[in-house]
């Protein structure tokens, strides 16, 4: 991947995962939260099988940013991917795989959970920094310096693959969508158990634009990016996924959207600052 990767030099949370866990010690007003963040959101993929998904991709190509801001490319039954502009302001590739407890457990500590029952990182490429996280169900986190730019498309795949009667492990690939850095780069694998009701494989699937720094002024910040090129691998064939559900946490701001581009095809996604609702209705469907 050439300079776009480097060793991430940061000091990394390990509240920089699905959703920030900051100021979680006691649950703020409805009016609080849209003063604090923008409105965390979400395409949830329609149409998608069930089970036996294999494998999945995605292109994320980010056209606002503000520091705080994660720009989920993937998010399964178990796991995650996709890249950050931290509170530093330096940009960051993660993937994250969780251990088989709830992951919306917002107290979760990861040195909680038995070895044995942990994720384990079986590769991560060595400039990948690898660690355990918590603060929203509890895991095992890789994460790297990575040069992503507005405009510029990055793409991820994941595969799933069975790992013993219990465990599935998951590979997270990336590149540039624009071919720049050649063929998939792998960044690591982690195995996990799987929980109880999760079917194997990829289940699920959806992206979302959230932030993750919540400090009052990020609020006042836009954020939008677009998703594209959501394949996924069933059944011994790659099929293009065409539609997907709107949806948000309870944050109850009203400065979110989400639509389809017609020029490309591409899902979008948007939140704070001037943003208005004038494409999908949270809840609608996006054909």
């Amino acid at each position: 991947m050439g300079m776009l990767m480097k060793k991430a030099v940061v000091a990394v949370s390990a509240c920089l995962t699905l959703t920030a866990c900051a100021a979680r010690h006691a649950e703020p007003t409805p009016e609080e939260l849209v003063k604090r963040q923008a409105r965390s959101v979400h395409l949830y993929y329609a149409d998608c099988p069930k089970t036996g998904i294999t494998s999945a991709t995605a292109t994320v190509t980010v056209r606002k940013s503000y520091p705080g801001s994660y720009f989920a490319a993937l998010v399964w039954d178990t796991g995650y991917c996709g890249i950050q502009d931290l509170p530093s302001g330096d940009h960051v590739v993660i993937f994250s795989v969780w251990d088989p407890v709830d992951p919306f457990d917002f107290s979760a500590k990861p040195e909680n959970v038995h070895e044995d029952m942990q994720a384990k990182v079986l590769y991560a490429d060595p400039l990948m920094d690898v660690a355990r996280f918590g603060g929203e169900g509890s895991g095992a986190r890789t994460m790297a310096g990575f040069g992503w730019k507005e405009g510029q498309g990055v793409s991820f795949k994941v595969d799933s693959e069975e790992d013993g009667e219990l465990r599935t492990k998951y590979t997270c690939y990336v590149r540039m969508a624009d071919g720049s850095t050649g063929d998939w780069y792998k960044l690591a694998t982690i195995s996990t158990i799987r929980r109880k009701g999760i079917a194997k494989g990829l289940t699920t699937l959806y992206s979302f634009v959230e932030d993750f720094h919540r400090n009052y002024t990020s609020a006042k910040n836009d954020r939008r990016a677009e998703f594209s090129d959501i394949c996924v691998f069933f059944e011994g064939q790659w099929r293009k996924v065409d539609t997907a559900y709107f949806s948000a946490d309870n944050t109850p701001s009203k400065n979110v959207d989400a639509g389809k581009i017609p020029e490309t095809g591409a899902f979008f996604l948007a939140t704070g600052g001037e943003t208005q609702n004038i494409t999908t209705q949270i809840g609608g469907r996006i054909n």
